[in-house]
């Protein structure tokens, strides 16, 4: 009997020292050295200085040249562009019956009234969120891309679109049913403020266009507003970071912070105005790209990630499927934004269910106080000349009037300059082999 008794005693004391070590387990908070506790402040506020956008905002032509009679033209005033497309925007299209044709040439210049011209190739599935479609024209846009879409006045007096890939020579054909669409299309094709394009078609691929003459845009200087401090970045650390009780951080050499929870990381750079972010935990799966678009534009609405300002914005510019990478650039009066450091023009998230990756600007530009001379830029006619002279530019994609957006510490300045793409991406168009031409 004593025995039993002694045995309950010791099982029931076994017991009790396991319930205290599992609660002792659970309540344990690491002490991490030379680091500071960051406070739990959880509150589901957004960025003060963001917005949501959604994808007939972020998915932009970078060009629109209308053709009449042999000769290429484009909006003079930027707002008219973005009333076109817009205006395109409202439009119903039925057809795509033919799903998607392969080996298809580009149309000749006589084929078509407009082109529509993207800076990457848009996956069709977006067609679907761009326009309205009859229901039966859904299921076949679900595969496929487009970086340009032509425009043309049938013989019923209805508009025909044209999706083409210029890389795969794929193409989809669409009718539009909205009344009115023909009209508004003459309306813009006869509108008197445009200026001239060149088409330049000496390189291996699609036609370039440049607009001909010397540009006459402005060098900006603009105030800056920033969000890097510890109260400014709390909508970011509490989407980011799931646990925000084991959350530290740590200050960096040169200026600003990190925050971790001991997997996922936050380097915030207070000087350069541009953060970093890392999780290595999601597993890594391919992400068609109309869901691709799709998660990252929800997840930079659920903390008003684009922070824009009532003349810039930022558009879908790159996207990369078998890296899972999207790349969101900032554009001014439609002018796109090149930076010294990148990351102080884009916003780029790797997704894998979740960000992988997510890094951006931590600033949004204030009111323009300084409106500098328009620089001494070569005219687009000396542009294509320089091209044709230059070995090696078969290779360029695309030729862009943008900004260089330079970092001047309490302010940020927009510079006027001649950009390429090629194979490797957007870069600043070195003049310095163009005699006299370029400096200033």
């Amino acid at each position: 009997m004593r025995l039993e008794m002694i045995k309950t005693l010791g099982l029931s004391a076994l017991i009790v020292a396991s319930l205290l070590l599992t609660l002792g387990i659970w309540n344990y908070k690491p002490n991490y050295d030379e680091t500071e506790n960051v406070e739990s402040n959880y509150t589901d506020e957004p960025l003060e200085a963001g917005q949501e956008e959604t994808k007939k905002s972020v998915i932009e032509p970078s060009k629109v040249i209308f053709q009449t009679n042999g000769t290429f033209s484009s909006f003079e005033n930027q707002d008219d562009q973005e009333a076109f497309y817009q205006g395109m925007q409202e439009w119903s299209l039925a057809g795509f019956n033919q799903g998607i044709q392969t080996d298809q040439e580009l149309p000749d210049s006589d084929e078509y009234t407009a082109q529509l011209i993207f800076p990457l190739e848009v996956p069709a599935g977006s067609i679907r969120d761009l326009f309205s479609l009859e229901e039966n024209s859904v299921n076949q846009v679900q595969r496929g891309s487009f970086d340009r879409i032509f425009l043309k006045e049938n013989n019923r007096g209805t508009v025909e679109l044209v999706f083409y890939n210029t890389e795969a020579k794929m193409s989809m054909e669409a009718e539009v049913q909205s009344a009115g669409a023909a009209d508004m299309l003459a309306q813009y094709v006869d509108m008197d403020d445009k200026i001239t394009y060149i088409e330049y078609a000496e390189n291996a691929g699609a036609p370039i266009y440049i607009p001909q003459e010397e540009p006459e845009i402005n060098d900006l200087t603009f105030s800056v507003d920033t969000f890097t401090t510890f109260a400014d970045l709390d909508p970011l650390l509490n989407n980011l970071f799931t646990d925000r009780e084991v959350l530290t951080s740590n200050p960096m050499e040169g200026g600003g912070k990190s925050y971790s929870d001991g997997i996922r990381e936050l380097r915030a750079y207070e000087n350069e105005k541009y953060m970093e972010y890392i999780n290595p935990l999601p597993e890594n799966r391919t992400i068609e790209g109309t869901e691709l678009v799709n998660q990252t534009i929800n997840f930079l609405n659920a903390h008003r990630g684009w922070t824009n300002s009532a003349n810039d914005e930022y558009q879908l510019y790159n996207m990369n499927v078998q890296r899972n990478e999207v790349t969101y650039r900032l554009v001014y009066n439609e002018y796109p934004v090149f930076g010294q450091n990148d990351k102080q023009a884009t916003i780029q998230i790797t997704w894998r269910n979740q960000p992988y990756k997510y890094d951006r600007p931590l600033f949004k530009l204030g009111e323009a106080f300084d409106y500098g001379e328009p620089p001494d830029l070569p005219s687009g006619m000396e542009i294509a000349d320089y091209l044709e002279d230059t070995k090696g530019s078969s290779s360029i994609k695309d030729i862009a009037l943008g900004y260089k957006l330079i970092d001047e510490g309490i302010s940020v300045r927009l510079m006027p300059a001649w950009f390429k793409q090629d194979s490797t991406g957007w870069s600043e168009l070195d003049l310095s082999e163009m005699s006299g031409l370029g400096e200033g």
